[in-house]
């Protein structure tokens, strides 16, 4: 007696067969094309807000860093100045605990000093590679 398969079997056959050579394709493609690029980070500042809730007021810098590269990166230490005509007026820091490989984590700083747009300057200070 040979049992013989209905259609609906021959098709989820069909594709269950299809996503897991697609899935062994694909990781076959990254393993041959992946490169060992050093890490690359960029830095974006955004808008300040005011915070009304603490004394005194302070703003509150967004910033999103974003690692180009292939490697991963930890303990990023980024600098965040506001500078008017030319002369830093007020500097503060901050710490991000990893930026993945070609990825971004978010932070943010704070300032007392009111700052307009065009006047923020951000930059990576250090990172380790783990």
């Amino acid at each position: 007696m040979t049992i013989r398969k209905n259609w609906l079997e021959w098709t989820v056959f069909a594709v269950g067969l299809a996503l897991v050579l697609g899935i062994v394709g694909y990781l076959v493609i990254l393993a041959v094309r992946h490169e060992d690029r050093p890490p690359r980070l960029g830095i974006h500042v955004g808008a300040a807000s005011r915070t009304e809730d603490v004394e005194p007021p302070h703003y509150v810098v967004p910033v999103t860093v974003t690692n180009h590269g292939d490697r991963s990166v930890g303990d990023v230490h980024v600098e965040v100045t506001l500078v008017r005509d030319g002369a830093p007026i007020e500097r503060t820091e901050l710490t991000l605990p990893e930026v993945p490989r070609r990825s971004s984590r978010a932070g943010a700083s704070t300032l007392q000093s009111d700052p307009a747009p065009g006047q923020l300057r951000a930059r990576v200070l250090g990172y380790s590679e783990p």
